[in-house]
């Protein structure tokens, strides 16, 4: 068959057949995307429920559960000290050799005896006096075992307080960071929740236009087997049904990656169902009003709540104690040059063999200090670095602050711009349906060729595809707003 000439439908095919078919090319159009009645609920409520999840199982925050017991424990451990230790002590010991020291005991006393002898045997008496042999003492026995209990109590040490301030300081910040964890867990929760709604609906308007699409190949293909149009035309719609096609293949896909995102986040298996819901006008309005109640009925004033942010955000209270926790080590390196006191006692039994006589039993109370004089400059080096570390950390406060300041600039401008974008999609979006069915009508008329209409419905389908972005990305704002000045509550003014 040759081609006919210029792309348009001949007019004369049955009306009626066309009517019928521009009528399901609009209806399919206009319609709102299908949801499931049994299974779609709120937006806050869905929100609701995945939160919860993640608060209670996201593996993140389990690992900061963790470090927060490790520095409550260390801090346990610092306080620990200020108390007397007990320990009981027992050793068993079996030598052979060592040193020795030779005492000369009978070539001093012999000489002696000797002349005492002589004078008894002089005087008629026997001699009564021994020989006595020279000693060989072991300074190791060749058994002996020791027993006791040894206490011991810090009565003057310095470095105790500083260490305790310091590991106190340790577990705030770490107690902070959690926090402030936990809050961005919860933004990110809403974020990829509102991304994978705002997915589902972009694959249920393309899916309505692939049917459109179809449709009009299907028309097209009738329209050519009749004679009626060119070969083009049947390319050109089915060119049209693949690229909705391809379209929503990769909506499709963002949609399975933003729910195993979400299910990340809450550690749930990635293929877990979440719960549906529709992000519809209704939606972005309650969201709009819960803003306002946020903010005490005033409009977002950037300086207002920077202000509130700084005040709030746990980042930066997880920085002040560490510029705390700082200056407690500066307070430990200097307690190094201060004298420490301390008693120490013990008693037991020691001796060759077990036993509690008098030559067994023993008692041993001990005052101890102990003054550092000398350490070759170590002591001076640590005070140097604790000072460094503490500047260190309070200019990182001071930079965090500042982007704490910046991340609410761009909150509340990221904010206006989604909000005032919101009207302009959906006058978009009325305008492009009202243009399609008024294209849809005029393509079955024959008063305009293909590429017109197939450009209508491009349109239509990018306004459509548009407006979701656009009240998702508004939501997404919402959270990154209440994210940016130290999470969900309600902000009040700083005090001076």
């Amino acid at each position: 068959m040759q081609d006919r000439g210029p792309a348009r439908c001949d007019v004369g095919l049955p009306l009626l057949g066309m009517l019928l078919l521009s009528s399901a090319w609009a209806g399919a159009a206009t319609a709102p995307p299908p949801t499931d009645a049994a299974t779609a609920g709120t937006v806050e409520a869905g929100l609701e429920q995945l939160v919860d999840d993640a608060l209670a199982a996201n593996l993140e925050l389990r690992a900061g559960q963790a470090t927060v017991a490790q520095r409550l424990a260390a801090l346990d451990q610092a306080r620990a000290l200020y108390l007397p230790a007990l320990d009981l002590a027992a050793r068993y010991s079996v030598a052979d050799g060592g040193r020795t020291i030779e005492l000369p005991v009978g070539d001093l006393l012999n000489p002696v005896y000797e002349t005492l002898d002589e004078l008894l045997v002089a005087s008629g008496r026997p001699p009564q006096f021994p020989r006595v042999r020279n000693e060989t003492v072991e300074f190791l026995r060749e058994q002996e075992q020791e027993t006791k209990l040894v206490v011991e109590q810090p009565v003057y040490e310095p470095r105790l307080g500083p260490a305790v301030d310091a590991s106190r300081e340790e577990l705030n910040r770490t107690s902070a960071n959690l926090e402030a964890l936990r809050t961005r867990v919860v933004r990110d929760v809403q974020q990829a929740y509102y991304q994978w709604l705002a997915g589902q609906q972009a694959v249920l308007v393309l899916e309505a236009t692939r049917e459109v699409a179809q449709a009009n190949l299907d028309a097209n293909e009738s329209l050519y087997r009749n004679g009626r149009v060119t070969r083009d035309l049947v390319y050109r719609a089915e060119a049209d049904v693949l690229e909705v096609e391809q379209q929503r293949i990769a909506a499709a896909s963002r949609v399975r990656i933003a729910q195993s995102y979400v299910n990340l986040l809450r550690n749930a298996p990635l293929g877990t169902t979440l719960p549906t819901a529709d992000i519809d006008g209704a939606t972005v309005e309650r969201y709009r009003e819960r803003l306002v109640r946020r903010l005490a009925g005033r409009t977002p004033d950037t300086s207002l709540l920077q202000e509130i942010a700084t005040g709030r955000r746990a980042e930066l209270r997880g920085l002040d104690a560490a510029v705390a926790g700082g200056e407690a080590r500066q307070d430990l390196a200097r307690a190094a040059f201060q004298p420490r006191v301390a008693f120490g006692a013990e008693a037991g039994v020691q001796g060759e063999e077990y036993g509690f006589g008098e030559d067994e039993r023993y008692v041993l109370a001990s005052v101890i200090l102990r003054w550092n004089l000398f350490r070759g400059g170590a002591d001076r080096a640590a005070l140097r670095e604790a000072r460094a570390y503490t500047d260190e950390v309070r200019a990182a406060r001071e930079l965090a602050a500042q982007q704490v300041r910046l991340e609410v600039q761009q909150a509340v401008e990221n904010l206006e711009v989604a909000d005032a974008s919101l009207e302009t999609a959906l006058k978009r979006t009325e305008a492009a349906d009202g243009a399609f069915r008024i294209a849809s009508r005029k393509r079955d008329l024959g008063q305009i060729n293909q590429a017109e209409f197939i450009d209508a419905r491009r349109a239509m389908t990018d306004a459509r595809l548009n407006l979701n972005r656009v009240r998702a990305e508004f939501l997404a704002r919402v959270a990154e707003l209440e994210y940016a000045i130290g999470g969900p509550g309600s902000p009040q003014e700083p005090t001076s």
